[in-house]
């Protein structure tokens, strides 16, 4: 019987494994696969391992056996929340901005094409509004620490507390991104319930 639990061994092993590969700009970071991976999680679409392990690996043609296992399992295990133990950021409010930067970027990643799609179909202009805020606020730390400083000091915002406020506001969402995404999806007519 294969342990298909996600292990810190996994995380490790993917630490090191995306390290190796990060001396090109499209290789992701860990945080940056769990955005991603809990994007394609939520995806109306059904996304195949092979097109998300191309992606997260950045199409490495030599990846090992257990790497690509570490994967499944991280995959496995942010399924798991999402649908039934209820799905929580993987950082905490106090982490590194480079943290939440590269989990936003990976979300991003993970949902354009979806996004896209839904956003163009014929869907109320709640649902539309519902999307648009809710990415915006999972997607949120995609932006330069720089430009949120520069924001916060123009409108007299204080940094931390603002910060602590667009977390609090992207952990309220993440629980319920799937089943509005699958709402939409459905209301879209693009898709079989």
């Amino acid at each position: 019987m294969i342990e298909f639990n996600f292990q810190p061994a996994h995380q490790a092993l993917l630490n090191d494994y995306l390290g190796s590969r990060s001396n090109g700009v499209e290789a992701m970071t860990f945080d940056g696969v769990q955005g991603f991976l809990f994007a394609v999680v939520c995806s109306p679409d059904g996304i195949e391992p092979e097109q998300w392990l191309s992606e997260v690996t950045s199409a490495d043609e030599n990846v090992t056996e257990e790497v690509v296992f570490a994967f499944l399992a991280l995959h496995h295990h942010i399924s798991e929340q999402v649908f039934t133990s209820g799905y929580t950021l993987p950082f905490k409010e106090s982490a590194p901005w480079s943290v939440m930067h590269q989990w936003s970027l990976g979300f991003l990643r993970g949902c354009q094409d979806y996004l896209s799609t839904l956003s163009q179909a014929s869907i109320s202009e709640a649902h539309k509004e519902a999307l648009i805020s809710t990415t915006e606020l999972l997607g949120f730390f995609s932006l330069e620490q720089e430009q949120v400083e520069s924001y916060c000091s123009t409108t007299g915002i204080e940094l931390s507390e603002f910060c602590k406020a667009q977390y609090e506001l992207a952990a309220q969402v993440a629980p319920a991104f799937a089943e509005l995404i699958e709402q939409i999806a459905v209301a879209s007519g693009l898709y079989e319930e």
